[in-house]
């Protein structure tokens, strides 16, 4: 009898404890949605709708940091920026070319075992940092929110800790310096441990974002089984685009294979026609990913463009997708990559100096009016998750000519893993382009 009271009190305190939650979440959504800054969300009658400037506002754009006057061009209204370096140039470019900005607040992120956020006086500068940097630009007109940290790690903890403790004083910094615009923070995929956190411990963030590519399917039906404890809440896509380099097969020796561009930008099509464009309303529109060049894993999985190469393909597929037509294909039309007759699944090992050719596959052939050129890169071998990749220097003198779509290289001499990249060329600035992993292995080295 006293087993099954025990379990009883327990089971009525954490329905208060709920219960309490569940109110004081409530009374925080009515407070941030009650504001009617320059930005600022208001409910409907099925969800969410994002006012700017009395006109309503939904967002159409990509995450980069670059090229505005081509993302305006092909019909995008918003740029999101990853930190706050040339902030004003990029601002000023931005009304120019009649683009809000999402502005991303660098802060560090969490680690439990190294938790950074222990040192009141690195918070104390952050808080000092955070509240001038919105000091010096919230009157601008072409902000549309702040965006407190990109994938933070928000910690799944009973009680508030450090990290949260200033992540919440950042938020009411924010809120109080600049009430015209909301406060968001981007989350990796769709991740419900922090969501969760997020949600109890931080009830004033204004809205939340997600940075999710392969797990878009899953996006609609996730946020629901949330909902059924915390409501429906207002997002907007952060980054979407076809699948990462996390997402993909990977040669014997870890390396992932990367598909065409022209693949990729299938792929973009059928998400664009099947998941973005049936999100439900209380998603607030979405932002594609990369607009400009990063290198993750390679130069060219997410760049949208290159240097001294141009646009990639993509933009124009982009650009038909927020015209909701999906009967445009690349006129490229690059399917893949022969190296020494096998693809990439074949786990390419050479010696080194060994002389090899890679052809190209395309769908349909157009090569009077296409230029192509080559290269082969070390791969990025020390690969750590979240570090900040820098792109390799290619190797020089390894192309030894060229036909048409084919190409004949020397492999290196060192030994490791390598990657032969084509880039084809139209006559309208566009280019496509493939790659293949192969590895240099020397038998003469004697590995202990």
């Amino acid at each position: 009898m006293r087993k099954r009271n025990h379990y009883l009190y327990i089971a009525i305190v954490l329905v208060v404890i709920g219960g309490l939650l569940l109110f004081r979440i409530t009374i925080h959504t009515e407070n941030y949605l009650s504001r009617n800054g320059t930005v600022h969300l208001q409910k409907t009658t099925d969800g969410f709708e994002l006012f700017r400037n009395g006109k309503p506002f939904n967002i159409r754009g990509a995450s980069g940091n670059s090229h505005l006057k081509e993302l305006s061009n092909i019909g995008g209204n918003t740029i999101r920026v990853y930190d706050t370096i040339n902030l004003l140039a990029i601002l000023n470019e931005a009304k120019m070319n009649g683009l809000a900005v999402i502005v991303d607040i660098p802060i560090p992120r969490y680690h439990k075992t190294y938790n950074v956020y222990l040192s009141n006086a690195d918070n104390d500068q952050l808080k000092k940092n955070v509240k001038q940097l919105v000091r010096k630009y919230r009157s601008h007109p072409s902000l549309l929110m702040w965006n407190l940290g990109n994938e933070v790690e928000y910690p799944l903890v009973l009680f508030k800790n450090s990290f949260i403790t200033t992540f919440n004083d950042l938020i009411d910094i924010i809120h109080k310096e600049d009430p015209n615009h909301p406060v968001s923070t981007s989350i990796p995929s769709v991740s419900k441990k922090q969501i969760i956190s997020l949600y109890l411990h931080s009830p004033d963030i204004d809205l939340l974002s997600y940075n999710i590519f392969g797990n878009l399917k899953n996006l609609k039906s996730d946020l629901t089984k949330i909902s059924y404890f915390f409501g429906k809440r207002p997002y907007y896509i952060s980054e979407w685009g076809h699948d990462g380099p996390w997402e993909h097969s990977f040669t014997s020796w870890g390396t992932p294979i990367e598909p065409s561009s022209s693949k990729k930008a299938e792929q973009l099509k059928t998400r664009h026609k099947t998941l973005i464009q049936k999100m439900d309303p209380t998603c607030l529109g979405s932002l594609v990913f990369y607009w400009g060049e990063k290198h993750e894993r390679t130069h060219t999985w997410f760049s949208l463009f290159l240097e001294n190469h141009g646009r990639s393909e993509i933009v124009e597929q982009i650009k038909h997708l927020w015209q909701n037509s999906y009967s445009y294909t690349p006129s490229i039309g690059l399917d893949y990559m022969l190296v020494d007759e096998k693809g990439a699944h074949s786990n390419l090992v050479f010696a080194p100096d060994q002389i090899i050719k890679a052809m190209l596959k395309f769908n349909h052939a157009q090569y009077n009016d296409l230029q192509i050129s080559w290269e082969i890169y070390p791969e990025v071998w020390q690969y750590q998750l979240n570090d900040k990749e820098k792109k390799p220097r290619s190797i020089t003198g390894s192309i030894l000519n060229t036909n048409i779509e084919q190409a004949t290289f020397i492999t290196p001499k060192d030994e490791g893993p390598y990657r032969i990249f084509a880039y084809i060329h139209d006559k309208k600035g566009n280019f496509a382009t493939t790659n293949t992993p192969f590895y240099v292995l020397n038998p003469n080295i004697k590995n202990d």
